[in-house]
């Protein structure tokens, strides 16, 4: 992509209510709340991968006592993890540490989409928590031949 095309990995976007029961935007007002009543060391946020480690044993052994939170929705791709930071889920916190985790949904997108949509999230992160170190964690692809 040459530096003046638009990448749309890295465009914010709400998640279209199609089901009519507004279960995205509920997630995400909680997050906002979340921000509002937790001081947190550690911030997770993503998709299905992030949402998932709660329910497991290392989380309470090892994220709960850091008082870590959970931003992650199923199904998100980086334009909904873009709209949810830029929309309340980092106002009021300062973690020590930004664990992102995100892309797996983006299957509109290039693999190289994905990675400016990822970029655009870490930017965002440091430029709006300065003192926070952000993590990004990745996907290995296995090919069968």
């Amino acid at each position: 992509m040459s530096g003046d095309e638009m990448n749309p990995a890295a465009v914010a976007q709400a998640v279209e209510d199609i089901q009519g029961d507004d279960r995205w935007m509920a997630q995400h007002t909680r997050f906002v709340q979340e921000c509002k009543d937790a001081e947190p060391e550690v911030l997770f946020i993503g998709d299905s991968m992030v949402q998932l480690m709660q329910q497991y044993e290392i989380w309470r052994e090892l994220f709960s006592p850091l008082h870590a939170l959970n931003f992650g929705i199923g199904g998100d791709t980086t334009c909904n993890v873009l709209w949810r930071l830029q929309n309340g889920e980092l106002d009021n916190i300062g973690p020590k540490v930004t664990v992102v985790w995100v892309g797996t949904n983006n299957h509109e997108h290039s693999a190289e989409q994905v990675a400016g949509g990822i970029l655009a999230i870490a930017q965002l992160l440091t430029s709006r928590l300065p003192k926070t170190k952000v993590v990004v964690l990745g996907h290995q692809i296995i090919q069968r031949k």
